[in-house]
């Protein structure tokens, strides 16, 4: 899928979506060429950060510990897709919506890439413009589930959609904060 028609994804039901849809990849596809590509991005930028302006956050551990942080961080990330695929997969029964493995997945994958994306905000040497690339991930991300979940999970309800979208993305919210407070309480002396 072209960059543009992933730009789309968060504003449209249809745009990019009924691409994506009919592409149908597998789990392991959209683990190689989406998850596991993506989720490199904030481990590196932990990285970059913890070498280059550590003190801006106020955390001034050793640059082993960034790295030792940023790897485990990476393997939270990797389990993180599939326990959100296993978060929709429920909510979306719990609504009668009948959901293959593939499509929560593909869903959840496609939903966290705004927030890899936002840790970009990790190069830039200011905390208000970091929390701001994060707050619009985060926007992005919603967005992007709750148009994901109508069009791959075929739902006919727009209103419904909202519903199962807010249902996992609570999940989602609470499982990044988890994730957040993992990367900070190590690295605070």
């Amino acid at each position: 899928m072209s960059f543009i028609n992933y730009a789309k994804l968060p504003f449209s039901f249809h745009d990019g979506w009924d691409e994506l849809g009919a592409a149908r990849p597998s789990l392991l596809k959209t683990f190689l060429l989406l998850v596991l590509p993506f989720s490199l991005i904030p481990p590196a930028m932990l990285i970059y950060a913890g070498s280059h302006h550590a003190s801006l956050y106020l955390l001034e551990a050793p640059s082993g510990r960034w790295q030792v942080v940023a790897s485990v961080f990476l393997i939270a990330e990797l389990l993180t897709v599939p326990l959100m695929s296993w978060v929709v997969k429920t909510v979306a029964s719990a609504h009668k919506i009948p959901a293959e493995d593939k499509e929560t997945f593909l869903l959840a994958g496609v939903t966290a890439v705004p927030m890899w994306l936002s840790s970009l905000g990790l190069a830039i040497p200011s905390m208000w413009a970091m929390i701001g690339l994060i707050m619009l991930g985060l926007f992005l991300s919603a967005s992007v589930l709750y148009h994901g979940a109508y069009s791959l999970l075929k739902m006919k309800d727009k209103v419904e959609a909202q519903a199962l979208s807010f249902e996992v993305f609570s999940t989602g919210a609470l499982v990044w904060a988890l994730l957040c407070a993992f990367v900070v309480l190590p690295l605070v002396n």
